[in-house]
């Protein structure tokens, strides 16, 4: 009888921890997908994110059979921030950072230039990365980590003034008039100081998978040892196991050919 009454007990203690336990706040990462972009994903954001105790979605996440934009609002609207990479200038990435900005997301952004960020969106935290470092990738995830527990903390900071409201409107962020006024300055001067830094620095065009597909193809096809071709692109940033990958593709698909 004491026994099952030690079991009730219990039981009522794990329920009585799971009620106060609260689901993670979540990083929504907008991003192109596919191509190396997943390997990034899995390799640098989701540890970055996870590791600063957020809990990370992606709009490939969803496979309900409904409007994918309307999942995207409703994941975006969830999100306690979110982080969108704007290697590339996808416009999908540059559409669902919109959706963020209408509902005043504080938004982290990612780009291998400055000069692949909107001159307008300057002034939002912006996280560079340099490919030639060898270490970029550690550098990367590092930086990520530390820019959303800087945002956790701030914010407000990282939300364009435009989208903030005076106090006493509808749910948005809500700010007083001095409150936005110092936002407004403070952005003003990171940008400054962003451009200030980046102005000397050497920009490389973001490299398109497609590209690197075709010349991969050339390569194999006039003979070059796999190995120089992973040196070569892995050298710009791009994943080895990506290389690896489109290399044993392509000399399958030629082997094949042949047998035909």
């Amino acid at each position: 009888m004491q026994d099952e009454k030690s079991n009730v007990s219990k039981v009522k203690q794990t329920v009585r921890e799971s009620k106060k336990k609260k689901p993670k706040d979540v990083c929504f990462v907008i991003m192109p997908f596919g191509g190396w972009g997943d390997d990034y994903y899995e390799s640098i954001y989701r540890p970055a994110i996870e590791s600063a105790g957020l809990e990370i979605h992606r709009a490939d996440d969803l496979f309900r059979p409904s409007t994918i934009v309307n999942d995207i609002w409703t994941y975006t609207k969830r999100a306690r921030l979110l982080l969108a990479d704007l290697s590339g200038k996808n416009p999908n990435v540059f559409y669902e950072l919109g959706l963020a900005h209408a509902l005043a997301k504080p938004a982290i952004l990612v780009a291998e230039s400055m000069e692949e960020i909107p001159f307008d969106l300057r002034a939002l935290r912006v996280i560079t990365y340099d490919k030639h470092d060898p270490e970029w990738g550690r550098l990367l995830r590092d930086k990520v980590k530390t820019s959303i527990k800087e945002v956790l903390k701030s914010p407000l900071e990282a939300v364009l003034p435009a989208f903030l409201e005076a106090k006493g409107s509808p749910a948005k962020l809500q700010v007083t008039s001095h409150e936005k006024e110092l936002i407004e300055i403070k952005q003003e001067l990171d940008l400054l100081k962003r451009e200030i830094r980046s102005s000397d620095r050497p920009y490389e065009r973001s490299i398109d998978p497609r590209d690197v597909r075709s010349e991969i193809y050339y390569y194999i096809r006039h003979g070059t040892p796999p190995e120089v071709i992973l040196d070569k692109y892995s050298q710009r940033g791009i994943p080895r196991s990506w290389i690896i990958k489109e290399i044993n593709q392509i000399r399958h698909k030629r082997v094949k050919g042949k047998a035909l």
